[in-house]
């Protein structure tokens, strides 16, 4: 998958996703292939989209549990794209860059509990 980021974050390719199941996620999107059954669509880091009263909302991972980032979405899934808003495209890659963050500063941890914190001198 291309890593490279755009200059502006209105080229990022972060869109929105509106599932015949009812629920939203909002995705990195890579690409979009023509299949001869369907379209699919491969999508990084998918957060479930989760509103509450006045208009505020809470991005949640759409599968917590999934071992991998990247997913495949078939087109008949979806009911609507679309782009999103600026601000919203910089919460989304807020909470997906902390989260990563989080999970290496974690691998760091575990690395030094299995070394026995041992520091060398």
């Amino acid at each position: 998958m291309d890593k490279h980021f755009p200059e502006d974050i209105s080229a990022l390719p972060v869109r929105l996703y509106k599932l015949i199941n009812g629920e939203n996620i909002i995705a990195y999107t890579h690409t979009v292939d023509d299949e001869s059954n369907g379209t699919l669509i491969h999508v990084e880091e998918p957060m479930k989209v989760i509103s509450e009263p006045e208009n505020n909302f809470i991005l949640t991972p759409w599968l917590p549990f999934s071992r991998g980032n990247l997913h495949t979405i078939e087109d008949f899934n979806v009911l609507l794209t679309t782009d999103l808003q600026d601000d919203i495209k910089a919460h989304y890659m807020k909470i997906v860059l902390d989260e990563i963050q989080h999970d290496q500063d974690i691998l760091v941890e575990q690395t030094k509990i299995m070394k026995g914190n041992a520091t060398t001198h």
